[in-house]
């Protein structure tokens, strides 16, 4: 099941037994977390009636905090994070295979047979075995959800209803902006993201548009937004306005092997965008096959129009050489100045 669809259910009362959130988007697992809690449990509740674990609890501990009856009547939630329970059965001998069935078998019954007074989520951001008869159990008499990080084409929907909850909206090049950003990240980490716009929310004030210029100057730090602008110098050939940006970046600290990979990211999908366009692909399809939002697919591949295929191809080779480099103490952060007027020329 989804993760909209989940909290759709909860919103609607229907409160699962049990759940299972798996994956590394733990953005998504405390928003989950949070709403069976509140829909279970009064404020003056979770004092004595909410149990957080941040460690595996031994099966008889587990079996404890389910059967204990709720103080003053109620209900239980016991939160059990960083879970093992569910990865891929590994043993060495027979012997051992023999005790994890045992302990499979008294959880089981246990998930089969949660009282109606206790609620438990199970999460992890390790990889599941869905074979697994636990697993099985759970999607019997609760919910598994899987929480991946959130695709950069399938962020806008993401952010418009976080504007909606902080009663803010969003110039149309900010979003453009926002959305851009977004695209080179190779991971979206919408917990990042979510503290990004809670700031920016206090940073406007009473003021109900969020306009490029408020983002720039509340999230210029971020090694992002200089590589997103970088390469728009870049692509115009503005070399000093590239070079100020990552030096910018050197300055305040960011190891420039983390630039070089944000940049060797950009200059691929830009590769990749001109190669597909060569070969007959339009601008939405080249988004859609890149992962990106239509707009910034169009853009990327505006951007690529502006480098023949041998730079593209040099830089890439010329970044891992310098990625190298650095890792062997060979190089500095001027290998990546020197990068960066090899592209304009």
């Amino acid at each position: 099941m989804s993760y909209i669809a989940v909290l759709e259910q909860i919103k609607k009362g229907q409160i699962k037994p049990i759940y299972l959130l798996y994956g590394e988007e733990t953005y998504f697992t405390r928003q989950i977390e949070q709403a069976v809690i509140k829909a279970v449990l009064a404020p003056d509740e979770m004092d004595m009636n909410l149990v957080t674990l941040e460690r595996e609890p031994t099966a008889n501990e587990l079996m404890a905090l389910v059967e204990t009856v709720p103080f003053m009547g109620g209900k239980n939630v016991i939160v059990v994070r960083g879970t093992s329970l569910f990865r891929p059965r590994k043993t060495s001998s027979g012997e051992e295979a023999e005790a994890v069935d045992n302990a499979d078998e008294r959880l089981l019954e246990l998930i089969a047979n949660i009282p109606d007074y206790a609620h438990v989520i199970f999460s992890t951001i390790d990889k599941v075995d869905k074979r697994r008869k636990l697993f099985k159990m759970v999607e019997k008499h609760g919910t598994t959800v899987e929480v991946a990080h959130l695709k950069a084409k399938d962020m806008r929907g993401w952010l418009n209803s976080k504007l909606a909850e902080l009663n803010k909206k969003m110039a149309s090049d900010a979003i453009e902006y926002f959305l851009g950003i977004v695209s080179i990240m190779s991971k979206v980490s919408l917990g990042f993201l979510h503290n990004e716009l809670e700031k920016i929310a206090l940073f406007t004030g009473k003021k109900t548009t969020i306009s490029q210029q408020d983002l720039v100057e509340i999230m210029s730090a971020i090694p992002e937004i200089s590589v997103f602008s970088m390469i728009d110098a870049v692509s115009q050939k503005q070399v000093g306005k590239a070079l100020q940006l990552i030096g910018e970046q050197i300055q305040a600290g960011e190891h420039p092997l983390k630039l070089i990979s944000l940049l060797a990211r950009q200059v691929r999908m830009m590769w990749q965008a001109k190669d597909m366009a060569e070969r007959g692909y339009s601008s939405r399809d080249i988004a859609e096959k890149l992962g990106l939002v239509p707009f910034i697919g169009e853009k990327m591949l505006k951007q690529s129009g502006n480098f023949t295929v041998e730079i593209l191809k040099q830089t890439m080779m010329s970044l891992a050489t310098a990625d190298h480099d650095l890792k062997s103490g060979k190089a500095n952060s001027m290998v990546l100045e020197e990068i960066i007027i090899a592209m304009c020329r």
